[in-house]
């Protein structure tokens, strides 16, 4: 993309590392930043072991993969990973007590032009942009897990990000093969997190009330609705339920304000989980793995994923 040719990722924990894959993969240089060099060590594996994935599914060859480690780069401080980038990616600590003073470092050391977005998955930007002086470039891109793979970013500007920032982050990250939405104004969790924890929040009290087993909810979701979710969203799914005559309109008479409204009425209203209930997750967790590693699991996710979104956006 024009003006973008060298990128910063701060912090090479898991989304940092696979945002680094991402952008070596395309032909980006990146400058990653971790103060310990113990995670610095972990993120250089993790980017190799992402690049090693893309050439065993014929996405890169051995020699793409060796070009693309070699521009990338590990670096100890802030200040030598933005001097010169293009486009800076945060994906520190999730609190504003950590990511207040990296912005700050940021703004402060890197060229004007550069766009400053963070990985944040809930956080304001408005209020992050309180510690910076060039408010204007700062926005946040959330990606989903793992995001070298899941093609959604989610683009929320703060009160003083400029139009422009968010055009160009836009842009970016189509160029980068990326679905962007944006989100118009800040909430807590922005579009995709909302809708995934009011769905979990009731899995769980489905578990809690002893409705089902962990592993039953969770195939419940991933071979039912969650098949329609790849294809299309909540309101489309229940617009072609209406029919082809009344669609979503039909949908909601017939059925929303009739069946889901008795069934909204029941809805749980907790917001914490209980050391109880964590327990009985984490045991059901144990039963629905089967003695299968995580590492097994990570793999045949991210093997499901890369032909799933093959199949569906021809990528």
């Amino acid at each position: 993309m024009d003006g973008i040719r060298k990128v910063a990722v701060i912090g090479t924990g898991v989304i940092g590392a696979a945002w680094g894959s991402l952008f070596a993969q395309k032909g980006y240089e990146v400058t990653a930043y971790s103060r310990r060099p113990e995670t610095r060590d972990k993120g250089y594996r993790q980017i190799c072991s992402n690049l090693d994935f893309f050439v065993g599914k014929g996405v890169m060859t051995v020699e793409d993969r060796d070009r693309a480690m070699k521009r990338v780069r590990f670096v100890p401080e802030i200040a030598e990973a933005v001097h010169d980038a293009d486009f800076i990616e945060e994906c520190t600590g999730e609190t504003y007590a950590i990511k207040k003073p990296i912005f700050e470092e940021m703004d402060r050391c890197a060229p004007p032009a550069t766009i400053i977005g963070s990985s944040s998955s809930g956080l304001s930007m408005t209020e992050i942009q309180k510690a910076v002086a060039h408010k204007d470039r700062c926005v946040i891109t959330h990606p989903w897990n793992p995001p070298h793979l899941i093609p959604l970013i989610e683009i929320v500007p703060g009160k003083d990000t400029s139009k422009a920032t968010v055009d160009t982050s836009i842009a970016f990250m189509e160029h980068l093969g990326k679905i962007p939405v944006l989100v118009k104004k800040e909430v807590p969790g922005f579009i995709g997190n909302r809708l995934a924890v009011a769905l979990w929040r009731e899995a769980i009290d489905l578990v809690e009330n002893g409705v089902a087993s962990v592993e039953d909810v969770d195939k419940a979701l991933y071979a039912g609705p969650g098949i329609r979710y790849a294809l299309m969203g909540s309101h489309m799914i229940y617009h072609l339920g209406g029919g082809e005559d009344g669609g979503v309109g039909h949908f909601i008479d017939g059925i929303g304000n009739t069946t889901f409204k008795a069934i909204w009425e029941e809805l749980t209203t907790w917001n914490y989980i209980t050391e109880p209930m964590k327990e009985k997750l984490i045991d059901g967790i144990k039963d629905e793995m089967k003695g299968r590693s995580f590492k097994d699991f990570v793999q045949w996710r991210d093997d499901k994923l890369f032909e799933l979104i093959k199949l569906i956006y021809g990528e």
